[in-house]
């Protein structure tokens, strides 16, 4: 894959981990993905609210305090129709879902899959 892929896309980000969330956001901007990021999921129905776009997106982590990522994609996909979702998680396997990535991944594998997402 060329590494000058430029995305147009909105991203809504959901970890409670700083740091991860932090260089996913870096990474993502680096593919030209608005990314909206938030650390928890009380912020991210809050976020998904009040923006009045198009969220393409929830990429969200499985384990967190509060609400898990699972709880709270049906409550992001009742607030923005259509919204695709993409599961994280390193406490988690994950290999029976559809859209997810394994922690920790590489920020190529990760690309990878957004391009898979976003060309269905």
């Amino acid at each position: 894959m060329s590494g000058n892929v430029r995305l147009s896309k909105t991203v809504l980000l959901v970890d409670d981990l700083d740091i991860l969330r932090k260089m996913i956001r870096d990474f993502l901007k680096s593919l030209g993905i608005e990314v909206l990021e938030v650390s928890n999921a009380t912020e991210a129905i809050h976020t998904a609210r009040s923006d009045t776009g198009t969220i393409d997106l929830l990429l969200t982590d499985v384990e967190m305090p509060g609400m898990s990522g699972w709880d709270l994609a049906p409550e992001i996909a009742g607030l923005k129709p259509g919204i695709r979702i993409l599961y994280m998680s390193a406490a988690v396997s994950l290999q029976e879902r559809d859209n997810y990535k394994q922690k920790p991944f590489r920020l190529e594998e990760l690309k990878a899959l957004l391009m898979a997402i976003f060309s269905q």
